[in-house]
C-alpha cells in the first residue's frame, strides 16, 4: 500500500488569489537611512492611509533629519501631482481641456452675474425716480416693481484655480472635511503664518498639504498652530522630535520610528509609542520601525521602564534658599503679615531636608555625614559672605538664590562681584573697545568670562571630520577651546577652588573620625572577599628590637584615616588632590556626589590651572550662527538651542539681581549695563528680534 503521508494544509492565499508571500525574517534588519527617501516617505504614508491608520506622528531626533525628510515629502507630492497632470502629451492635453471647462464655466457665470448687476442697478435707478416722483407729487408716476428692490445677485465668481497650484486630494493628506467645518478660523491662521512665516514656504506648502513639523527650536506660534490643525483633524502627518512624547495631548493612530539615537531608550519609546491608539476613538494603535536593526527594536520592545529615582542634593544652594525663604517668613511674622502655615509647622516641614538622608547606603553612616554636611556648608556661606552671624542672609545671596540651578556659577559670580573684579575687568576692557572688531565688545568679553562657570561644558571629544572653511562668521581665536581667564580673575577662582577642596577634606576627615573601626572598609563591594586588618601571625615587626632603621621604616607607613585602604595602598595619605579624589578614594563610610560641591572647571587629578572648557558660547557670540557650533564646538542644533536658552534666562536673572544691588547707581554701573546689553543681544541672536 501507499506509504501514509501527515496532513499538509493548503497554501494561504492572498485576496487577490495569488499566494501569500513568504513570511520575512525580522532578524535580519539593520539600520539604514532608506527613510530619508522622499519615495520611501510617500510609500509609507500612502499605506497608512489606505490602512486607515492616519492620523500619524513621524519620530526623529535629528532637526536636520526633520526638516530634509519634509521637504523631500512636499516635493515628492509637487512631483507626483505634476506628472499626473502635465507628465506626458496625453496627460497636458487632459488638463488643458479642464482648464478651458473651467474658464468656459467661469466666464458664463461671470456674464451673469453682471448682467444681474446691471439689471439691479437700472431697478434701483428706477426706484429711485420712482421716489422722487412720490415726493413731488405725481402718483400717477408710481412704479410698484420699482419700488421693491431686495435682489440678491450675490458675490462675484472666483477665477478658477490653474491646475498646477491646485492640491489634488489624491497627493495630499489634509482633511477637507476638517477644512470645511474651521474654514473661517483655518483661514485667518494660514493668513497670519504666511504674514509671520514667508521665508518657511516648505512649512507652509506642507501644511496646505496636511503635513506638519514640530520641534522645540521652531517659533512657538508655529508650533501652537501646528498642534491646534492636529486635533482639529486637518492635519494627517506630522514630523516631530521628542517634543511630542510628554506633556502635549496629541494623540494619533500610528507612530513610526525613523532611524536610530542614543535619545531612544526604553523609557521613551513607551512615551512615543503610547501616542498610537486615541482613546476613545481607536481599538488599537500602530508602531512601525522604518531603518531600525532588529537587535535595537527587540531591547526597546522587551525593556522595562526606569526606576524613578530622585535628584536631590544637598548643596550650599540649597541650604542657603532655605534661609533665605525662612528669613522671609520670619519678617512677614514680624510685621504682622498673615502666614500660609505656621513657622512651627514650617519648620517642621524643612527640618527632614537638614537631617534626614535623602538616599540609601548599607556602610555608611547617612544621618552622622547629613548633619556634619549641613553644618559645613554654612561654614562655607559664611566664608563667602553670604551668611551673617545671626543666620541671616547678607551680600550678593539674592543673586546665589536667583541663580539656584546654575551651581557653582552662581556662587563664583557672587564673589567676583562682591570684591570689584568684575567691574575692574570691564573697566579695563573698555578701554581696548573697537567697534569694527567685535571680538573686543564688552558683551563678547564678559561672555568669555561668564564661560567659564555659566552652562559650562567639556572640550568636544571628537569634531565632524566634514568641516567647511569658512570666509566669514568665524569663531573665537583658539576655538574650540575657550582663552583663559584675566589674570586676577582666574587667581580668584583658583582660591576659590582651593578653599572648596580644603572644606570638602575637613568633612571627610569629621564624617571618618566618627568610625574608628575600619573592618567594614576592609571588603571588595563585589566579590565581597575580606582582606584582614592588622599584623598577620608573626606579629608587629620590630616589636622587640628597637634600632633607628626600624623607626625609620615604621616611619615611611602611610597613616590615613579618610582615605580607602585599597586607595592608600598605592602611598596616598589623607591629603586628597581634587573633590573627584575624594569623592571616589574615601572610606565607605561616606556616601559623597560631586555634584555637591562648588568647584570651578577643577581639574579631576588635582592638576596645576583649571580644566580647558569648550567656547561654545563665546563662539555664538563671535558669529552669531547656531548652525556653525555642530562644526567648531561639536554642538548638535537642538542641544545648541537648549543651551543658549538656559544661558540667556540665566544671564536676566543675574541682570535683574545686579540691578537691584546697585540701587540708583545701576545705569552708571558697568557691570549692570554691560549685563543688560549682553541679554538683548543673545535674545536677537537666538530669536531673531531686536528688542
Amino acid at each position: 500500500p501507499p506509504e501514509s503521508t501527515g496532513f499538509a494544509p493548503p497554501p494561504r492565499v492572498a485576496d487577490g488569489g495569488e499566494e501569500a508571500p513568504a513570511p520575512q525574517d525580522f532578524s535580519k534588519m539593520t539600520k539604514g537611512k532608506g527613510y530619508m527617501q522622499a519615495s520611501n516617505l510617500f510609500k509609507l504614508c500612502k499605506d497608512l492611509d489606505a490602512l486607515q491608520s492616519l492620523p500619524a506622528i513621524i519620530f526623529n531626533f535629528s532637526r536636520y533629519e526633520l526638516e530634509k525628510m519634509l521637504e523631500r515629502l512636499v516635493e515628492e507630492l509637487k512631483d507626483r501631482q505634476h506628472n499626473k497632470y502635465f507628465g506626458t502629451e496625453e496627460a497636458r492635453y487632459n488638463s488643458k481641456k479642464i482648464m478651458e471647462k473651467r474658464m468656459a464655466d467661469y466666464q458664463a457665470k461671470l456674464t451673469a452675474w453682471q448682467q444681474a448687476c446691471k439689471a439691479k442697478e437700472s431697478k434701483n435707478q428706477e426706484a429711485k425716480a420712482s421716489r422722487k416722483n412720490v415726493e413731488e407729487g405725481d402718483r400717477s408716476a408710481v412704479n410698484d416693481e420699482a419700488l421693491q428692490v431686495s435682489e440678491d445677485v450675490g458675490e462675484e465668481p472666483e477665477k478658477p484655480t490653474d491646475l498646477a497650484d491646485e492640491i489634488d486630494p489624491e497627493f495630499s493628506f489634509h482633511s477637507a472635511k476638517a477644512m470645511g467645518q474651521w474654514v473661517t478660523e483655518m483661514q485667518e491662521d494660514f493668513s497670519e503664518l504666511e504674514k509671520k512665516f514667508k521665508s518657511k514656504k516648505v512649512w507652509l506648502d506642507a501644511l496646505r498639504r496636511g503635513i506638519g513639523l514640530h520641534y522645540e527650536a521652531m517659533p512657538t506660534r508655529f508650533r501652537q498652530i501646528v498642534e491646534i490643525f492636529f486635533r482639529r483633524g486637518y492635519l494627517k502627518v506630522v514630523f516631530a522630535t521628542g517634543t511630542l512624547a510628554l506633556g502635549i495631548n496629541m494623540p494619533c493612530r500610528a507612530t513610526i520610528f525613523c532611524g536610530d539615537s542614543l535619545e531612544l531608550n526604553g523609557l521613551m519609546f513607551r512615551q512615543m509609542a503610547g501616542r498610537a491608539g486615541r482613546r476613545g476613538f481607536d481599538l488599537e494603535g500602530k508602531v512601525v520601525f522604518l531603518d531600525q536593526s532588529y537587535q535595537k527594536i527587540r531591547s526597546l520592545v522587551s525593556s522595562d521602564l526606569s526606576t524613578l529615582t530622585g535628584e536631590f542634593m544637598m548643596s550650599p544652594t540649597t541650604l542657603l534658599r532655605t534661609l533665605h525663604e525662612w528669613e522671609r517668613v520670619t519678617l512677614d511674622d514680624e510685621q504682622g503679615k498673615p502666614l500660609p502655615r505656621s513657622k512651627a509647622d514650617i519648620a517642621r516641614c524643612i527640618k527632614p531636608l537638614f537631617s534626614k538622608p535623602f538616599f540609601n547606603s548599607s556602610t555608611a553612616d547617612l544621618q552622622t555625614q547629613v548633619a556634619y554636611q549641613t553644618r559645613f556648608s554654612v561654614d562655607l556661606l559664611y566664608k563667602e559672605g553670604l551668611l551673617s552671624t545671626n543666620g541671616y542672609t547678607s551680600g550678593l545671596a539674592n543673586l546665589v538664590t536667583a541663580l539656584f540651578e546654575f551651581e557653582p556659577a552662581n556662587i563664583i559670580l557672587a564673589r567676583l562681584i562682591s570684591r570689584g573684579l568684575l567691574h575692574s575687568f570691564l573697566w579695563e576692557a573698555e578701554k581696548n573697545v573697537s567697534k569694527a572688531d567685535r571680538r573686543t565688545h564688552l558683551t563678547v568679553r564678559l561672555t568669555e568670562v561668564l564661560s567659564w562657570f555659566l552652562c559650562r561644558l567639556r572640550l568636544p571629544s571628537t569634531l565632524p571630520k566634514n568641516r567647511l572653511v569658512r570666509k566669514k562668521h568665524q569663531p573665537s581665536d583658539g576655538c574650540p577651546e575657550l582663552p583663559g581667564l584675566p589674570g586676577a580673575i582666574a587667581a580668584e577662582v583658583m582660591e576659590y577652588n582651593r578653599s572648596v577642596v580644603e572644606h570638602v577634606q575637613e568633612l571627610a576627615w569629621t564624617v571618618a573620625s566618627t568610625r574608628k573601626d575600619m573592618s567594614k572598609d576592609m571588603r571588595l563591594p563585589i566579590s565581597q572577599h575580606e582582606f584582614p586588618t592588622g599584623w598577620d601571625a608573626r606579629g608587629e615587626p620590630f616589636a622587640e628590637e628597637k634600632t633607628p632603621m626600624a623607626a625609620w621604616i615604621v616611619k615611611q607607613l602611610t597613616r590615613y584615616r579618610a582615605r580607602s585602604p585599597f586607595s592608600a595602598i598605592g602611598g596616598s595619605g589623607d591629603v586628597f588632590e581634587s573633590v573627584t579624589d575624594i569623592v571616589t578614594s574615601t572610606r565607605n563610610v561616606l556616601h559623597l556626589d560631586v555634584n555637591c560641591f562648588p568647584v570651578v572647571a577643577h581639574p579631576s587629578h588635582g592638576e596645576e590651572g583649571l580644566e580647558p572648557t569648550n567656547s561654545w558660547m563665546l563662539d555664538f557670540m563671535t558669529h552669531g550662527k547656531l548652525r556653525y557650533l555642530w562644526e567648531d564646538n561639536g554642538l548638535d542644533p537642538t542641544t545648541a538651542y537648549n543651551l543658549i536658552k538656559k544661558y540667556l534666562e540665566a544671564v536676566r536673572k543675574a541682570t535683574a539681581v545686579v540691578k537691584t544691588f546697585a540701587g540708583s547707581n545701576a545705569e552708571s554701573d558697568i557691570v549692570y549695563q554691560t549685563f543688560s546689553r549682553l541679554a538683548a543681544e543673545i535674545d536677537e541672536k537666538h530669536t531673531g528680534v531686536k528688542g
